[in-house]
C-alpha cells in the first residue's frame, strides 16, 4: 500500500506509475494471452510435422537435471525461465541455430542475410521481441514472407524460422 509522505512526493509518485505500468502490462498480455487462445497446444494445426513441433519442441518437459541447471543459470539472465527452457529444446532440434536478441531490425536483417547461406533443411533461427514496436513488427513480416524462409512459428515474444524447404511454407500462430 502506498502512503503519501510530502517530502517523498516524488519518490511516492515514480512508485504510483511504475504500479500503474506494471498493471496495465499484465492487463495487455492477459489480453493478448486471451485473444490467442485457440491456438493453444497445436490446436487446429493439420501438419503433421507442425504439430508434432509445437507439442514436443516448444510445449515439451525438460529432465529434471535440465531444469535445476536452467533455475541456476537464468536467475541472473533477463530472459524468463519459461523462455530459457524454450531456446534449450530449440537448440537441441537445429544443427546450426542462431538466436537474435536484439530489437534492432537493420541488424536482424543483416544477421539474417549474412547467415541464410549456412542455413541447410535443419537450420532455425530464433528472434526475440517481434512485437516490441512497429518496426520489429513490419521486420517479422518481411522475414516470414521472404522466399528462403520456411515454415514460422509466432509464439508473440518470439519468432521462429525454420528453413526446411521440403515442406510447405506456413506461417502458425501459438499460445506460449
Amino acid at each position: 500500500m502506498l502512503t503519501f509522505v510530502p517530502e517523498n512526493a516524488s519518490y511516492a509518485n515514480e512508485l504510483l506509475q511504475m504500479k500503474l505500468f506494471l498493471t496495465n502490462h499484465h492487463i495487455q498480455k492477459g489480453w493478448i494471452w486471451l485473444k490467442r487462445f485457440r491456438h493453444r497446444k497445436g490446436y487446429g494445426v493439420h501438419s503433421p510435422f507442425a504439430f508434432d513441433f509445437i507439442t514436443r519442441v516448444i510445449y515439451g518437459k525438460l529432465s529434471k537435471t535440465e531444469s535445476k541447471a536452467l533455475r541456476k543459470s537464468s536467475k541472473s539472465r533477463l530472459e524468463s525461465y519459461k523462455i530459457m527452457g524454450l531456446l534449450h529444446r530449440l537448440e537441441s532440434e537445429a544443427s546450426p541455430f542462431i538466436y537474435i536478441n536484439n530489437s534492432d531490425p537493420i541488424y536482424i536483417n543483416k544477421v539474417y542475410e549474412t547467415k541464410i547461406a549456412e542455413m541447410g533443411p535443419q537450420g532455425m533461427m530464433v528472434i526475440y521481441g517481434i512485437y516490441l514496436n512497429d518496426e520489429m513488427k513490419h521486420c517479422w513480416q518481411q522475414l516470414k514472407s521472404d522466399k528462403r524462409s520456411g515454415i514460422t512459428f509466432d509464439l508473440y515474444d518470439i519468432g521462429i524460422i525454420l528453413f526446411d524447404k521440403k515442406i510447405t511454407k506456413q506461417d502458425y500462430i501459438v499460445n506460449f
